[in-house]
Parts: C-alpha cells; structure tokens; sequence
C-alpha cells in the first residue's frame, strides 16, 4: 500500500509539471567589453546668471545664500558683480537700452518710474503666474508695496526691502518734558516750540529741533498727509499747485521760517546734528535704524519710532530696493527661480540680518526674528510701524520724465524756503515746466 501511494504521488507531480506554464527566459546581464568604463549619466545643461547688486558689503546676497541657490539649481550657476550706486545706474542705464543686461539687477525704486516707462523691465507675471513661492502677490506684500511693484498692470519689480518714513523722536527728552508723540501737525508745531531751545540767544532755535532736507521725498511726505498727489491719475497733468499741495509746502516751509521748530540739514549729514542735540525729531526709514546704531551708538535707549504726524490722512513716499528682469536679459526663466529664492522667508529674514534694511516680504518681517524689541530704541518693536506705514504709502509717478521732474520739484522747495518765491508762485512755475515735459 506504502508502494502504492508513492508511485500514485510521483505519477501527480509529473502530471502537474507537465501542465505548469513555462519559465520566463532571464536575460544575461550586460557586461561592458573588456577594457571599456560605462558612461556617467549626463548632467544636466547649465544656464549662468549674471546679478547685479548695489547692496555692497551689507548685501543679503551673501556667498553662502548664492551657493545654496545652486545646490538646489544645479542647472543654474550665479555670476555675481558688485557695484556701488552711482556705478549700478550708470552702467543699467546703458544696458537696459544698447547693452548687455544682466539677468537680475537690483535697482532703486525711485528709478523704476523711468525705467518701467520705457520698458526697460520684464513682466515677473508671466513667470510667476501672480505667485511668489506659492503665495499670491497681494497676500505677500502690503498694498503700497504691490502698487510700487506695478506698472499698467503688470508687476515689473519685487520689493527686495522697503523704504518708507516714520518719525523718529528723542524719547528720553519727551519723557523728562512729560510730552506726547504728536499725531497731528497742529500738535507737531506744539509739541516743537515746547522742545526747541534758544541756546546762543540770537532769537533763532538752534536745539531740540525737526531736522529736514528739502528734498522731494520728504517734500512728498507732507504733500501726501495733506491729501495732495504730484500727477493727475492718468499721469498726464501735475497737480502738485492746487490748494493741497500749496498748504503743505507751506507748511514745510512755516515749519522752518514761521514757527522755527525745524531746521534745513542741508548738505550735512543726519548723525552730527542726532549726536550734538540739533535734531530732536525727523522722518526717515528704516535704514537709518542700522545708521544711528553705528554712527551713534551712545545714544541707545534715547530714541523712539511712531507713525508721522499727519493733516488729513497718513501718507509717506515709498521707495526701497526691488529687484528686477531686465526686457532684455538672456535667461528670464532662471532668473525668476533666483528672485524666488532670494524671496523666502528665511533669505528675506537676510535683508534686515545683513544690511539692517526691512525686507519687503510681509511674512519676512512679521517673523519672530525680525520684529523683536529693539534695545537701542527703548526696547520697542519698531519694524512693525513701518510695515503699517507702507499701506497708505505713494510710490513716485511712473513716468519717464521722472528725474527731470524730481529736479524741478526739488528746485523749487528750495526756491520757497529761502524766501525767493511764494510757496504758490514756486509750485506753479514747477508744474508749468513739468507739463511742458509730460506733453514731450
């Protein structure tokens, strides 16, 4: 029976291999012929950038930050070259044109009008499909900042950082006097004449004072709080004469001949007249954080930020640093991938890390490591005001008659303030002239 059962067993196992489908045939394995090294696999085409920065030694562009960039772009190498402001206008002003224009520049945004005008910049929109690192462009900047990045609809620069004026006032001198930061210019007159101080007794103030230039930005400043513009919407008419814009350069200039609280800086710069007590209050941006804590150290703990003081609404110039695509430039697509990592979160943080700058990203400079107490400011958290400050911010006309314009302006701020002609007559030779531009 055990017999049985074996043969029975062996005769099933024939029958079922029989049935069983084929074996798949293997393949040998290649081998290289004797001698011969398989070929690497092909890397992939490099595409070289060439950035322009203006930054110097404080750029956010660090070496690190660049090779960063290209170990995540491996297809993608920087060439980068340093200039410094006057060189960089100079040679992207040829370049934008006639030239050879770099891939990436950044650029002052009071050239942008000009530039933009001309067409001087590509359009980031079609890049970026209206994102920055997956966020929409109106979720990623303030409203002012958006509108400076914009020319007839198109976002034509990234804010790199972002230039707008508060007021920076002695705190510890507002203390001992029991005074409080002025919102209003009434109350800025006020507050003034409490402060000023007569120290050589020839009937002029000459301490505790409002220092200013009189120069466009800060001219501007005024103009806006007092619900004046430059041009018309359409940009095709100066309007800076109406009665907004004369009450506020009359302002300006009462501030310094009518009610003495402010004083003329001239061609000085801003950290003797800080350190010897000439300047008591003035608007400026955020910048001049990084200027005062080098420039004048000793003075931590004496200074305060507010909002500026204001007539019918708040108002500030708005500039800063963007960076730009020249119309021009040979390799737009890499160069976008670089404007969007320079634009993270943590390379923005690198803008107020390296040059003290506030960086144009909101969420950069809400971040814990930015907006934090300032020691040389009292301990308060000062960048947060100027982010507030950017949303009811101008830039300046885009228009590419912008440098002359400025000059013209500048030149007659200066002409009233000394008394050569009416703020009125001032204002209305200038807009003459710049009408005469616009209609070119």
């Amino acid at each position: 029976m055990k017999k049985l059962l074996v043969l029975l067993s062996v005769g099933l196992v024939v029958v079922l291999a029989a049935c069983a489908a084929p074996a798949t045939p293997v393949p040998p394995t290649p081998t290289s012929p004797p001698g011969v090294t398989p070929a690497a696999p092909t890397p992939p085409e490099v595409t070289t950038i060439t950035l322009w920065d203006y930054y110097g030694t404080a750029t956010p562009f660090q070496p690190e930050m660049i090779a960063a960039f290209e170990e995540e772009n491996p297809d993608i190498r920087v060439k980068y070259e340093s200039l410094d402001w006057d060189a960089m206008f100079e040679k992207l002003s040829v370049a934008l044109t006639t030239g050879t224009p770099p891939d990436v520049a950044t650029v002052d945004m009071t050239w942008v009008p000009t530039w933009a005008a001309l067409g001087g910049f590509a359009d980031l929109g079609s890049f970026s499909g209206g994102e920055v690192n997956g966020v929409p462009f109106d979720e990623a900047f303030t409203a002012g900042s958006l509108e400076a990045m914009t020319y007839e609809g198109k976002i034509v620069t990234v804010i790199e950082d972002f230039d707008v004026y508060c007021l920076y006032y002695r705190a510890d001198l507002f203390e001992e006097k029991g005074l409080e930061v002025p919102t209003t210019w009434d109350q800025l007159v006020e507050v003034g004449q409490q402060l000023a101080e007569d120290t050589d007794s020839d009937g002029v103030p000459d301490k505790y004072l409002y220092g200013y230039w009189p120069d466009p930005f800060r001219w501007a400043q005024f103009l806006y709080e007092n619900g004046g513009e430059i041009l018309n919407p359409d940009n095709t008419e100066a309007i800076f004469n109406r009665p907004e814009g004369v009450e506020a350069t009359q302002f300006f200039i009462d501030m310094v001949n009518k009610y003495r609280i402010a004083f003329d800086i001239g061609e000085e710069e801003a950290i003797p007249p800080i350190k010897d007590g000439r300047i008591v209050m003035y608007a400026d941006g955020p910048y001049m954080m990084g200027v005062m804590k080098d420039g004048a150290p000793e003075m931590e703990g004496m200074w305060g930020v507010a909002l500026h003081p204001y007539s019918v609404q708040r108002g500030s110039y708005l500039g800063g640093t963007g960076l730009v695509i020249p119309a021009r430039a040979a390799n737009k697509e890499a160069a976008w991938r670089f404007i969007e990592f320079a634009m993270r979160v943590d390379n923005q943080i690198g803008v107020y890390k390296y040059s003290g700058a506030a960086p144009g990203l909101k969420a950069a400079l809400e971040s814990p490591e930015v907006s934090v107490p300032d020691p040389y400011f009292g301990g308060q958290v000062t960048l947060p005001l100027f982010l507030e400050a950017t949303e009811t911010a101008h830039h300046f006309p885009y228009v590419r008659q912008w440098n002359e314009m400025y000059d013209i302006i500048e030149e007659a701020v200066t002409s009233a303030l000394l008394e050569e002609k009416t703020v009125q007559q001032a204002l209305d030779d200038a807009v003459a002239e710049i009408n005469a531009l616009l209609a070119e």
